[in-house]
């Protein structure tokens, strides 16, 4: 389906849910983006874990923390907009 045969109410920015509910998603989607950018937080060698420094360790701790937060923001998403 092309954007052209797409009705308007389709296109619509606003999403279903309350603002409870988009508060949620805005802060699951958030907390990655702060802890990423926070580098000086974890820009270390120590504390080593299996021989690997805390900085590579931590980074991917968070890689798989954060695709779990994208994935409970998108399945909220989901269910606001009236999905299973």
């Amino acid at each position: 389906m092309t954007t052209a045969e797409v009705g308007v109410d389709e296109l619509s920015l606003e999403t279903k849910g309350t603002t409870g509910q988009k508060v949620v998603v805005a802060l699951l989607l958030l907390i990655p983006m702060v802890v990423f950018a926070l580098t000086p937080l974890y820009n270390s060698k120590g504390p080593e874990l299996f021989g690997v420094t805390f900085f590579y360790w931590f980074l991917t701790f968070w890689l798989f923390v954060s695709a779990a937060l994208f994935t409970g923001a998108a399945l909220l998403l989901n269910k606001m907009e009236g999905g299973k």
